[in-house]
C-alpha cells in the first residue's frame, strides 16, 4: 500500500511540474512576442548629443508644441502615450527619456537644474521658442525646475499627480516601494504582474484596488497600455533611483515661474501623496489647484474631468484648439 501510495505522489509531481513548465514555456513566449514589440517602439526615438550629455526624445503631431516629462518607470515613449491620452492630436508633443530612462544616461553632474538646462538646449536644437510644459508625477521636479528657470520659453505649465518637494527623510522605506524596487529589476516579473496581476501593481503605482474596481471598460483599457507601454522595465531603472537622489540633493526652484499654471492631483493618490499639489499652489501664485477626492496615480478613473480641465486652462491662455 505504501509503495502504491508513493508511486500515485511521483506520478503526481510529475504532472504538477510538467504543468508548472508547459505553463512558464507559453507565458515565456508570449512574454517575449511582447518584448520584441517594445524594442519596435523603442527604436523610433532620436539622440541629442551634446557637450552636457545625450538626450533621447520623439516628436509628435502638429501644433502648440508641448514638452512632456514623464514620470518613474517612463520614458520618451511613455510621454507619448500621456501626450495622446491628455491632448489627442491637436497638439505638438516633444518628449524626453528623462536621466536615466532608456537610452538618456545619468551624467556625473546630474541635477534637476541641469536636466531643465539640457531640455532647452533640445528645444533651440529643434528651433522651438515657446512651449507648454507638463510635469507628471516625478516629471514635476525638473518641468517646474524649467519654468522657473526659463520663463521666456514657458507658455503655461500643468502638473500631473506631480512631485514638488522631497518626502519626509528619517523613516524606513515603505514596504511597497521595496517591492516595486524589486520588481523593476526583472522584465519577466514585471510583465507577469502587468498581465496577471493588474490590480496588484497599479495598487503599488497609488491606484487603490477600489478605485481600478470601479474602472470602466475604457479606463481598463487605458491601464493596460499605461502597463504595457513601461516594457521592457529595467531599462528605466536606473531613471527611478536618479530621481530619488537628486530630490535629495537638489532644491527645485519656482521663485521666478511666471507662466500660468495648472496643478491636478487626487487626494487618495498613495504614491505621491495630495501635499505635494498644496506646496506646488502655494509657491506658485498664479496656479489653480485643481483636488480630486478620488483618482488615485494616474486619475484614470478622472480621465474626462482631466482632459476637460486641461482644454479649458489652455483655451482661456489661447493655446487651443483643445480636444
Amino acid at each position: 500500500m505504501k509503495s502504491k501510495n508513493k508511486k500515485i505522489i511521483s506520478i503526481a509531481l510529475i504532472i504538477t511540474l510538467c504543468v508548472i513548465l508547459l505553463l512558464f514555456g507559453v507565458s515565456y513566449l508570449s512574454f517575449s512576442h511582447d518584448m520584441d514589440l517594445a524594442q519596435e517602439r523603442l527604436s523610433t526615438s532620436e539622440i541629442l548629443k551634446t557637450p552636457d550629455g545625450d538626450i533621447e526624445y520623439a516628436v509628435q503631431g502638429e501644433g502648440t508644441p508641448v514638452l512632456l516629462l514623464h514620470g518613474a518607470g517612463g520614458g520618451f515613449d511613455f510621454g507619448l502615450w500621456s501626450g495622446k491620452v491628455f491632448f489627442g492630436n491637436k497638439y505638438k508633443i516633444i518628449s524626453v527619456s528623462r536621466y536615466g530612462y532608456l537610452r538618456s544616461p545619468v551624467p556625473g553632474n546630474a541635477s534637476i537644474k541641469n536636466q531643465a538646462a539640457l531640455y532647452n538646449v533640445l528645444l533651440d536644437h529643434l528651433n522651438i521658442t515657446k512651449v507648454v510644459v507638463v510635469g507628471a508625477s516625478a516629471g514635476g521636479p525638473s518641468a517646474i525646475q524649467f519654468a522657473n528657470d526659463y520663463p521666456e520659453k514657458c507658455l503655461e505649465l500643468i502638473l500631473v499627480s506631480a512631485v514638488s518637494m522631497p518626502e519626509p527623510q528619517g523613516g524606513e522605506e515603505p514596504v511597497y516601494i521595496k517591492v516595486i524596487h524589486v520588481i523593476q529589476q526583472s522584465d519577466y516579473s514585471y510583465w507577469l504582474f502587468s498581465r496577471f496581476g493588474q490590480s496588484t501593481i497599479l495598487d503599488l503605482m497609488g491606484i487603490p484596488k477600489d478605485v481600478y474596481t470601479n474602472f470602466t471598460p475604457e479606463q481598463k483599457q487605458l491601464a493596460q497600455e499605461m502597463l504595457d507601454v513601461m516594457h521592457p522595465m529595467t531599462p528605466r531603472y536606473k531613471g527611478t533611483i536618479n530621481d530619488a537622489e537628486m530630490l535629495l540633493a537638489d532644491k527645485i526652484s519656482m521663485d521666478t515661474i511666471t507662466a500660468p499654471t495648472l496643478i491636478i492631483h487626487a487626494k487618495d493618490d498613495a504614491l505621491v501623496n495630495y501635499t505635494h499639489a498644496l506646496n506646488s499652489h502655494e509657491k506658485i501664485k498664479q496656479s489653480k489647484l485643481v483636488l480630486f477626492e478620488t483618482g488615485g496615480h494616474a486619475m484614470l478613473s478622472r480621465i474626462d474631468q482631466v482632459r476637460e480641465n486641461i482644454r479649458q486652462f489652455l483655451t482661456m491662455s489661447g493655446q487651443g484648439p483643445g480636444f
